[in-house]
């Protein structure tokens, strides 16, 4: 999964345990300063949590007004005039936040736009599109997910494209203008396959290429690749509709202030969807509606001063969720109390007034933000990412509030083609939020912002992100968080004699628990079991050796055949799993050449590419295959679901 860090959470029965680590340099009490996760892996034997919920619901986000059929693509082009259709394909929020930075930079360039989720349409009109629009320009933000895989709302799009690759028939978008980013991580196998795909496919079913494809990387600097592609980009699409590239100083609002729409029987208190979600629940539960989890048990796994490492147990009993070890709970956090205040008191609002953010175009995809109306505290507290690093757009539109001429030329000066190496290392490098931009002296933060920047309230609530459902930092035993499942490719084999080898340092250890619980659980039922080898590491054993005495009684049981732990810093040279598999290269190929099942879980940018290594050289060597044939073959394990990577940046 193509995401920037991950903290990993083991399910149980009706509970679910969450381990994670604290790593930042100053901790929230939901979020956290450093960019996170958006799921954490599900274990512990398959099942659900039963129960009923009951109580009506309604939707707090209005779609487009009546009179025009939300699936028809064509009718809404014409009915806005668009002449630049933006398609999203996103997983955790950033593709769709990029085209809707592309819908507004148009407007600056005096081009109309319009914004679309990819899957709310079908996509035979394209051809249709290509022969009665051919003025309009179609741009696709896609992201890359799991193992190369589309994003959700981008699988049906991708099938679309699919069948027309395979059947041939005659698919014709001759004169389809079209311009693809892809968002990816360089860290994973398959980076940014889904765009890859997206733009060779609309170029083979000859559409009009009128700009190279672009391939963001997470792993470096999605937002300095998204630049780069939007300079290529714009004068091309300002070329083909006679605007001047130049001209794009204008400020544009996507939404406005309208307290007359405020309904005082249905303020949002931090649902993500459905009004009352959180106060009458009712099933299914699933993204849009979450499930209000206790938090049953929280306890530290480190024995160190510097580190932290939590167990947590959520509480799922009555919510029916259903899930298969491997999958992932995800959770909606909520940004620090303190740094909510501290930023009201910046902005000069009180913080239990109530807002209203209301489109200004009345065909936008989303007429608010984020459910209103609702409170300034409920908004920054659980619907905007304050913590999150500002991009250019956000940068563009605090120049014009900046009162001191010199700051104003700074910040105008960080998103010039001259001032980009400056961005890079102040905003990037030196991970500086839009919080430490904005309010210029926090305690938490240390940290001297701009102090003459008067931005409205309402104009930086529009800008910041939305804060994504993620692994959080719970402080309180008693407290209540919303969760959901997310489905994974994660999975045990179906035939629990075939053997598997486990692959987790650290919180990679987490599915593996998972994974064990239910080889316990099937030998219960009387079900032969394959051998079972778990490679785990951590830096000291004292410290850091997590779930030592469950993994222990594992290997007792027979659950699992063989423990191999290495302890990297308990000696002069570092020792890590990889090392440990070269010195049971025999036993892993023997396993191989049976059928074995290698999962791999844990840091993508060094331990998966070393233990990938690892892996092609105990092919080569116990085979004597070439290094390309080893290769070869371990791709062909991947292709058959026998070697399987959970993976994070």
């Amino acid at each position: 999964m193509e995401l920037d860090s991950l903290d990993m959470a083991v399910l149980a029965g009706a509970a679910v345990a969450v381990a994670y680590f604290v790593y930042t340099k100053f901790l929230s009490e939901d979020a956290q300063h450093s960019k996170r996760a958006s799921t954490v892996t599900m274990g512990g034997p398959s099942g659900a949590a039963n129960g009923s919920g009951g109580g009506a619901m309604s939707v707090g986000i209005p779609q487009s007004p009546s009179g025009i059929d939300d699936s028809d693509f064509l009718a809404k082009l014409k009915a806005t005039g668009a002449q630049v259709a933006i398609f999203y394909g996103s997983q955790t929020g950033t593709a769709e936040d990029f085209s809707l930075r592309l819908a507004r930079e148009a407007k600056r360039f005096g081009i109309t736009p319009l914004v679309a989720d990819i899957q709310d349409y079908d996509m035979e009109c394209l051809q249709t599109v290509a022969k009665e629009q051919e003025n309009t320009v179609l741009l696709f933000c896609v992201a890359t997910y799991g193992e190369g895989e589309p994003t959700d709302n981008a699988l049906e799009f991708y099938n679309f494209l699919k069948d027309k690759e395979e059947s041939g028939d005659d698919f014709d978008l001759t004169g389809l203008k079209f311009g693809v980013f892809g968002l990816g991580n360089k860290t994973y196998d398959h980076f940014n396959a889904m765009g890859m795909f997206v733009d060779k496919m609309l170029d083979k079913l000859g559409g009009q290429r009128i700009t190279d494809l672009g391939l963001g990387d997470d792993d470096a600097n999605m937002e300095e690749d998204f630049v780069n592609w939007k300079e290529q980009l714009w004068p091309e699409v300002c070329a083909l509709f006679g605007k001047d590239p130049t001209d794009s100083e204008i400020s544009f609002r996507q939404y406005e202030l309208r307290p007359d729409l405020i309904n005082k029987d249905k303020i949002f208190t931090g649902e993500p969807h459905f009004f009352g979600s959180f106060t009458k629940q009712k099933r299914p539960f699933t993204q849009k509606n979450p499930f209000v989890a206790q938090v049953r048990e929280r306890r530290e796994l480190y024995d160190d001063d510097d580190r932290s490492c939590l167990h947590i147990e959520l509480d799922i009993a009555g919510s029916s969720l259903k899930y298969t070890a491997g999958d992932h709970v995800a959770v909606y956090p909520k940004n620090n109390p303190s740094l909510v205040e501290a930023l009201a008191a910046r902005l000069g609002i009180e913080l239990d007034e109530l807002l209203y953010l209301k489109a200004t175009d009345e065909y936008a995809k989303k007429q608010t933000p984020f459910p209103c109306a609702c409170t300034f505290r409920t908004a920054l507290t659980h619907y905007v990412d304050i913590c999150a690093l500002p991009g250019h757009n956000i940068i563009q539109e605090l120049v014009q509030y900046a009162q001191d001429e010199e700051e104003k030329s700074r910040l105008h000066h960080l998103v010039t083609k001259e001032g980009r190496q400056e961005f890079v290392k102040y905003i990037h490098d030196d991970l500086r939020t839009v919080l430490e931009l904005t309010v210029w002296f926090v305690p938490e933060l240390l940290c001297a912002g701009f102090k003459s920047v008067d931005v409205p309230a309402d104009h930086l609530i529009e800008l910041l992100p939305r804060l994504q459902p993620r692994c959080c930092h719970v402080n309180l035993i008693d407290e209540k968080v919303p969760v959901f499942v997310r489905r994974s490719t994660f999975r045990l084999p179906s035939k629990s004699r075939i053997p598997i080898i486990m692959i987790g340092p650290g919180t990679g250890v987490a599915p593996f628990r998972g994974f064990l619980q239910e080889r316990e659980a099937l030998k219960a039922k009387g079900k032969t079991l394959g051998d079972a080898l778990l490679f785990f590491g951590c830096q000291h054993e004292h410290k850091h050796y997590m779930y030592r005495e469950e993994l222990e009684e594992f290997l007792e049981s027979g659950v699992l055949s063989e423990l191999h732990s290495a302890f990297s810093r308990d000696q002069q040279h570092k020792v890590y799993v990889q090392h440990l598999m070269k010195n049971n290269a025999k036993t892993i190929w023997k396993m191989i050449d049976a059928g074995a099942h290698i999962y791999v879980c844990g840091d993508a940018k060094h331990m998966a590419r070393d233990v990938h290594r690892a892996l092609v050289e105990i092919i080569k060597a116990e085979t004597n295959l070439s290094t390309q044939d080893a290769e070869t073959q371990l791709k062909t394990m991947a292709q058959q679901r026998r070697f399987q990577q959970d993976v994070w940046s």
